[in-house]
């Protein structure tokens, strides 16, 4: 009996102590086709393939699975990671523009967000009273809550997508001085495009997959409409992120098929020598960026 409670206090405090020896929090996205993880100061990302059906649009169908996958790929690495902060794809977060009185408290339960707000974060934009609102169903938020704790890594915080990549292209949310930009997503599942003038979001819109067909007529008709009337959006290019970047001959042929010039987006400080591999990851670099800076 007393070399069993032994055994069993030893197989206790072994977990505890390797956690306690860990120190480093990556970056992590989980897309449709693998989980890929970044390191602040790395120059590339550790990759797993994952089997079809196991994320779909960006949502995890199968989060003990997943979790097992990450913990997998974080040992095979060597990582000695303590935490990570995980990239939350832009699809599931609804976003909402508020104009509210610049003396109004900010009682989330008084906002005009309608019923159901679920996980709400808010953003303060340049104008008096201006706000971005970010709503997650909570179990959304549960579900990540959950993979993370399942790979043994403290999940510090989840990020938008969309504003991790403004981070890599050294765009400042909110930031009125900020440049136009036409941002393409790039996903297996589903594409997003979205309009970001004066640093705060003018159109979105989700799209289908890019390797979809008439996913360039749809995008072409899209622009097409958004510009009308408009000489100087006319003259900026599109800024191509996302995982599906990776995918072999996909941007030439986007490229070839677009009445419009369709460009890698360049990242203010590039991570990798190669401007492919910093597009396709640049969610992943702008987070790991946030990591760095505390």
């Amino acid at each position: 009996m007393f070399g069993s409670l032994l055994s069993d206090s030893a197989f206790a405090i072994a977990p505890i102590w390797r956690r306690l020896n860990r120190w480093g929090t990556a970056a992590v996205e989980i897309n449709d086709r693998h989980i890929a993880l970044w390191q602040p100061g790395a120059s590339a990302a550790e990759l797993a393939p994952l089997p079809a059906g196991l994320v779909v649009a960006g949502v995890p169908q199968k989060a003990a699975a997943l979790g097992d996958l990450l913990g997998d790929l974080v040992l095979q690495a060597g990582l000695n990671l303590r935490s990570a902060a995980a990239l939350l794809p832009s699809g599931q977060t609804e976003w909402r523009l508020l104009r509210l009185e610049p003396d109004a408290g900010l009682n989330g339960k008084r906002l005009p967000l309608g019923e159901g707000q679920g996980n709400l974060q808010l953003l303060p934009m340049a104008g008096p009273g201006e706000w971005l609102a970010l709503l997650n169903k909570s179990e959304t938020i549960d579900c990540w809550i959950e993979l993370f704790a399942i790979a043994d890594l403290e999940l510090d915080f989840l990020e938008v997508a969309e504003l991790a990549q403004l981070r890599a292209l050294g765009i400042e949310l909110g930031d009125p001085k900020a440049a136009d930009c036409l941002l393409l997503d790039l996903q297996a599942s589903a594409s997003l495009f979205t309009f970001w003038q004066g640093g705060q979001p003018v159109y979105r819109h989700c799209m289908g997959p890019a390797l979809g067909a008439g996913f360039m007529e749809e995008l072409n008709g899209l622009l097409q409409r958004l510009e009308h009337g408009q000489k100087r959006l006319q003259q900026q290019p599109v800024w191509l992120v996302g995982s599906e970047l990776l995918e072999p001959g996909l941007l030439e042929g986007l490229q070839k098929s677009s009445k419009k010039e369709l460009q890698l987006a360049p990242l203010a400080t590039a991570s990798s020598a190669d401007p492919l591999t910093d597009a396709a990851f640049a969610g992943l670099i702008g987070t790991a960026q946030r990591i760095a800076d505390g």
